[in-house]
């Protein structure tokens, strides 16, 4: 008997509603997860606005996805597991195996190359499923895959800083900020950031917020991607400083590279994460959910999304969408 799931149906003329998704049989080797959260990424709302990297259609987007295993043939994932999903698609290596590289040239994404977590059943690799300690409510762990991105990104900084600036306090930016203080307990990490409710979510978490500093940081972390972004992250850089890249900005920048040279300053660019940020991610967020949780504004039904993708909210930050009723 075939299977369907109600999901998120984006057509390719970009319209989208809640339909019903048949899922295809389930390989051997794969997981059937019903999933319990998916959050909204900036780039899910760049594929729903462009259609940009999608390969098949209707799609149904969502990479951030957390579930119980429902059907399922690996003894290491039992029916009823909770998992977190790796976002990144898998790829059948010369050994064998099914593995995710990061720096792969054709790294696809769930949701993209195939169904993704805005629905109430998802198909994945067993090797995309990492089980999660039954002490971590599902939605907390939610959060692992876009920490790993972060965890990721601060790998780039070769020596604990004594003072951090993120640029930007929505979710990445807010997950940097909280990471970084995670990583480096006595580096002093501030924010800059122009919108009320964010700047106001970034004090209640702890951290000063700034207008536009110059000259003054180790690391300046770029999460934001506005034009100019780049500009304010190099004057924000002190002398023989890092700026780290981690916001997807679509449009043209430009800096003097001289601004680069005399001053000595590293430019580092960071995309996606490997297993062991996302085993790392696990962890913290078991360890310490509270130090994460703040930066999840909106909890939304499956039913709620499309309005949302419509109209938005000015106030929101992290946004997850409830898989099951």
């Amino acid at each position: 008997m075939k299977r369907t799931t109600p999901a998120l149906m984006l057509q390719q003329d970009l319209t989208y509603e809640i339909g019903t998704r048949e899922l295809a049989p389930r390989e051997p080797g794969e997981v059937l997860v019903e999933v319990a959260w998916a959050g909204i990424c900036g780039s899910d709302l760049h594929v729903v606005n462009t259609g940009a990297w999608v390969s098949y259609w209707p799609a149904t987007i969502g990479h951030e996805v957390t579930g119980r295993v429902l059907e399922s043939d690996n003894p290491a994932l039992p029916v009823g597991t909770g998992v977190v999903l790796d976002s990144r698609i898998p790829r059948r290596r010369d050994d064998g195996a099914l593995r995710a590289d990061r720096l792969d040239a054709d790294l696809a994404w769930l949701g993209e190359e195939r169904p993704g977590g805005f629905a109430g059943l998802v198909t994945v690799p067993a090797e995309s499923a990492f089980p999660v300690p039954d002490s971590l409510d599902l939605e907390d762990a939610v959060l692992a895959e876009p920490l790993a991105v972060t965890l990721c990104a601060l790998d780039g900084v070769r020596s604990a800083p004594d003072r951090l600036l993120v640029l930007g306090f929505g979710p990445i930016g807010a997950l940097t900020a909280a990471a970084a203080r995670r990583r480096w307990p006595s580096c002093a990490v501030e924010v800059v950031e122009p919108g009320a409710g964010r700047a106001e979510l970034a004090r209640s978490m702890g951290f000063t917020v700034l207008d536009a500093p110059e000259g003054l940081f180790d690391v300046v972390v770029d999460a934001a991607g506005y034009p100019g972004a780049l500009q304010a992250a190099v004057r924000a850089t002190r002398n023989g400083g890092a700026v780290l890249l981690i916001a997807l900005a679509h449009g043209p920048s430009s800096v003097e590279s001289a601004m680069i040279v005399e001053r000595s300053l590293s430019l580092t660019g960071s995309h996606g994460f490997d297993d062991e940020h996302l085993r790392q991610a696990i962890t913290f967020l078991a360890e310490a959910p509270h130090e994460f949780r703040p930066v999840v504004s909106h909890r939304l039904r499956l039913a709620e999304l499309p309005g949302f993708l419509t109209h938005g909210r000015p106030d929101a930050v992290k946004v997850l969408i409830k898989g099951q009723p």
